[in-house]
């Protein structure tokens, strides 16, 4: 006779250990978006004549940084929904 007390709690461990492993993909697939987008706005940044904004003829060397700060905020408001289909090839890729 099994113990339906033991059954129960590896049930909820299976549980606890595929939440996270899902919160990890959902990690990693926004942080591959943000590096996506700074890539992608550190371009646009390019085309633009920085020295205007205010800070000089150094004002280049701080885009990266703007770039990377304009990129993680997109993906905390939803970014360009690439996260949510990374996160989707991930778990496909695991069952696999």
């Amino acid at each position: 006779m099994t113990d339906i007390s033991a059954l129960s709690l590896q049930a909820a461990k299976t549980a606890v250990s595929q939440a996270k492993a899902s919160q990890q993909e959902v990690q990693s697939a926004k942080e591959f978006e943000a590096v996506f987008l700074s890539q992608f706005v550190d371009e646009m940044m390019k085309t633009v004549d920085m020295s205007e904004a205010g800070g000089g003829k150094d004002t280049h060397m701080w885009r990266s940084f703007m770039s990377e700060a304009i990129s993680k905020s997109l993906v905390d408001r939803g970014g360009l929904g690439l996260a949510g289909n990374i996160q989707q090839m991930m778990s496909a890729y695991k069952q696999s």
